[in-house]
């Protein structure tokens, strides 16, 4: 039987064997949590095995994309807790590549090399940073969070879908279909509430626990769907694409979300940029006109945000208003808020420059430096009791890394982030798949804006979609790849 898995195996294994086991550890974990966590490490140590020798790792990565938006937070312990399928399988996936490794040492390059080596740094970050945290068993904690969200989402699947190049799209379908499944549990809810838009915190619960999360993720995948629709070939999946793509913006709006909302419009402009294949140094010149005309008219911007009344969270708002509260920054709470979260990060890395606080720390270390005239009715004051309708913590991605890590982790995020920039605006304007590669991007892109007014890369629903489009895009970009083309570029 071990020597024709295709036959007895692979068929029955993502079905049937790997849900009945999970099954088993969740009614193990209900029944008695004492011994939970060395019964779960013997069922990850020992399917990860049996996956790897009988070579279930795209079986397994389809059950988690598949799993991953119904993921909801199972107490372990009185004060632990994991995300349940989603923690799980993804704690498989990575001991996989570990047993990887072990058996074949001659993978470690396959696995860390190439496009992949300008993610190293950003890899070492997380546990350099604990050395130096305030907080050294929480930074150990989120390292851990971190790394096997990259390892898994990005290196791994890179790896895999260089070998298996359909993948990624069985992936993203089975990943769409889930969320489809929780956007219309949450139209049902929102109906039920009276379509009132202040509700919309909560209706997506228990699967994605803040309506952010939900629109960054609707954002990302309207996004490479749109895209994906302008390139198809069949006028029957250029229809079949362009549906998702409504779907999900309508998903955007249902999470009542601005920011994801504006991402949309950012991705609409880096697509226009794609598909005119501008240069990239066009480009910086165009950042750079953009940076000067704001220093010139800073005044007039000032003043246009200053006189901005409109609020975001009543009841009633018409689009129209709740968009432009986006620019309130001095009555509505939310806005005030953000500012205050990154104020407070920015005063801690002005105290910690070259070390930054530990990943993790922000939500425990910013209260003391918030500035007092930026204090509202969200504002934290003790991170175990959190007012309605606040948490979160640097609202930020970039802000957040700067806060916990410092110089190092922002330069380490910078220089993954500028190596795909130049990988799509420099080094790929004649490659042979140009098309799938700037609909990875421009898909990504989305969350590259959203990333300045959030931070979801340590929630694993949103980290599968974001380093899971980076994998594609790299595997893409280094497969069927013609040197001479770079060369003529």
């Amino acid at each position: 039987m071990l020597h024709q898995p295709d036959r007895y195996v692979k068929g029955i294994f993502p079905f049937f064997i790997l849900p009945a086991l999970v099954a088993g550890v969740f009614w193990l974990c209900i029944k008695n949590t004492t011994y939970f966590i060395p019964l779960a490490a013997i069922f990850m140590l020992a399917t990860s095995f049996l996956i790897v020798q009988l070579k279930l790792q795209t079986y397994l990565l389809k059950l988690l994309a598949l799993f991953l938006p119904f993921s909801f937070e199972l107490p372990v312990y009185s004060h632990a807790k994991i995300l349940f399928p989603g923690e799980l399988l993804i704690g498989i996936a990575a001991l996989t590549l570990v047993i990887e490794i072990i058996l074949e040492p001659q993978a470690f390059y396959r696995f860390f090399g190439r496009e992949l080596r300008f993610a190293i740094p950003l890899m070492l970050i997380y546990p350099a940073s604990t050395l130096f945290s305030t907080m050294p068993s929480v930074s150990a904690k989120f390292a851990l969070i971190n790394i096997t969200y990259i390892l898994v989402f990005l290196f791994i699947l890179k790896n895999i879908f260089s070998t298996y190049p359909k993948l990624f799209h069985q992936m993203i379908i089975l990943y769409s279909l889930g969320f489809s499944l929780v956007i219309l549990y949450a139209t049902f809810r929102f109906w039920q509430y009276g379509l009132n838009p202040v509700t919309t915190k909560g209706i997506f619960q228990p699967f994605y626990k803040d309506h952010t999360i939900t629109g960054a993720s609707a954002s990302i995948l309207s996004a490479f769907w749109f895209a994906s629709s302008v390139s198809a070939k069949k006028p029957v999946n250029r229809l079949r694409m362009a549906m998702a793509g409504v779907f999900f913006l309508y998903a955007v709006f249902l999470a009542h979300s601005r920011a994801a909302i504006l991402s949309m419009v950012a991705f609409g402009f880096v697509w226009l940029l794609l598909r005119m294949k501008i240069h990239f140094k066009y480009l910086a010149i165009l950042s750079l006109v953009a940076l000067v005309f704001s220093g010139i008219f800073h005044r007039q911007l000032y003043d246009k945000l200053y006189y901005n009344k409109y609020i975001s969270r009543k009841q009633n708002v018409e689009w129209s208003e709740f968009i432009k509260s986006a620019g309130n920054v001095t009555t509505d709470d939310s806005n005030v808020e953000r500012l205050n979260r990154w104020y407070a990060g920015i005063k801690m890395f002005t105290e910690r420059p070259l070390t930054g606080f530990g990943s993790g720390t922000y939500q425990f270390a910013y209260i003391p430096f918030q500035k007092k005239e930026l204090t509202n009715r969200l504002t934290v004051t003790n991170p175990h009791k959190i007012p309605e309708n606040s948490g979160g913590t640097a609202h930020s991605e970039y802000i957040l890394v700067l806060s916990e890590t410092g110089v190092p982790g922002l330069a380490a995020l910078l220089l993954l982030l500028g190596h795909w920039l130049w990988v799509v605006f420099v080094k790929s304007p004649h490659h042979p798949q140009r098309g799938k590669i700037i609909i990875s991007f421009a898909a990504l892109s989305t969350y590259l804006f959203h990333a300045f007014f959030n931070n979801f890369l340590n929630t694993d629903k949103f980290a599968f979609l974001f380093w899971g489009m980076a994998a594609y895009l790299l595997s893409v970009y280094e497969t069927n790849y013609d040197k001479r083309l770079l060369q003529n570029s």
